[in-house]
């Protein structure tokens, strides 16, 4: 499973299930607001970016699969 969260210098979000929750996140802190027009859907209002984290058993069973 990929995990997913906001980042920026003053503030991190929440481990989210979706890219689209973390942004969301984001956009309540007041740290970004949505914009199709910019590159992932986010126009930053600080520096920041959205994370993601695979689990460790999530990548040994997408590693198997190959």
């Amino acid at each position: 499973m990929v995990r997913y969260r906001y980042r920026t210098p003053a503030l991190t979000g929440r481990w989210r299930d979706s890219r689209d929750a973390a942004a969301l996140d984001a956009v309540k802190a007041k740290q970004a607001l949505l914009d199709a027009a910019e590159p992932g859907g986010l126009r930053w209002l600080v520096p920041g970016e959205i994370e993601e984290v695979e689990s460790g058993r999530a990548l040994k069973e997408r590693i198997q699969r190959h």
